[in-house]
C-alpha cells in the first residue's frame, strides 16, 4: 500500500514538472512578417526567414491580405532529413486549416489566397533543427471580363428586335389580363 503511494507521487511530480517545462501557450511569441522587394523574386512581395524549429512552435503571422493577392508558404529544412512540421491557421493556433511536414525533398508548400490575416507555426520533434522560410504575397489577380454595362452606343442589338421584345412582352401583360378578368368573371356568376 506504501510502495503504491509513492509509485503516485512520484508519477504525479513527473507530470507536473514536464507540465511545468513547457510554455504556457499565451507565452509563445508571434512575429509579424514584413513583406519587401526580395531581388531573386521578379513579382511580388516575400518575408524570408531563417530559425531553429522545437517543441515550442516558432509563431509567424501576416495580415491586411485579400482573395485578389495569391500567398505561397515554403517551408525548408536546412539538412537533409531534418524534420519540420507546418501548421497553418487562420484566428486560433489550434484551429489547424492546413498543415504539412518536410518530406524526402526536405520541403512543404502551401499556395492559397485568404481574406485578412493567416498564421504559422513551425515545430519540430528534434530540437535545434535548422529551417528556412519563404512567404511570398503576389500581384492581385485581376479577371479577365468584359463590362456587363456598355454605353447605348456600343449596345450591339437592332432596334426592330427591340421593337419586338417590347411588342411581345405587352401583349403577353394582356393576355395574362385578360384570363384573369375571364376567370374572376366565372367565379362571380357561380
Amino acid at each position: 500500500m506504501m510502495t503504491s503511494r509513492l509509485l503516485l507521487a512520484g508519477l504525479l511530480f513527473a507530470a507536473m514538472s514536464v507540465a511545468s517545462a513547457q510554455t504556457p501557450d499565451n507565452k509563445i511569441p508571434v512575429y509579424k512578417l514584413d513583406l519587401r522587394k526580395v531581388p531573386d523574386i521578379p513579382e511580388g512581395d516575400a518575408a524570408l526567414v531563417k530559425g531553429e524549429a522545437g517543441s515550442t512552435p516558432d509563431r509567424f503571422f501576416l495580415e491586411n491580405l485579400y482573395m485578389l493577392k495569391p500567398v505561397s508558404v515554403s517551408v525548408r529544412a536546412v539538412n537533409p532529413g531534418g524534420v519540420v512540421n507546418v501548421k497553418l491557421t487562420k484566428t486560433k493556433w489550434t484551429d489547424v486549416l492546413r498543415e504539412g511536414t518536410t518530406g524526402a525533398d526536405g520541403q512543404v508548400n502551401f499556395k492559397f489566397r485568404t481574406q485578412g490575416e493567416f498564421q504559422i507555426s513551425i515545430t519540430s520533434p528534434n530540437p535545434g533543427t535548422p529551417y528556412k522560410m519563404v512567404v511570398w504575397v503576389g500581384k492581385d489577380i485581376v479577371p479577365k471580363s468584359k463590362p456587363v454595362f456598355v454605353p447605348k452606343s456600343q449596345f450591339k442589338g437592332s432596334a426592330p428586335t427591340k421593337l419586338w421584345w417590347w411588342i411581345g412582352g405587352g401583349g403577353a401583360v394582356v393576355i395574362v389580363g385578360i384570363l384573369l378578368a375571364l376567370v374572376l368573371r366565372k367565379r362571380k356568376q357561380s
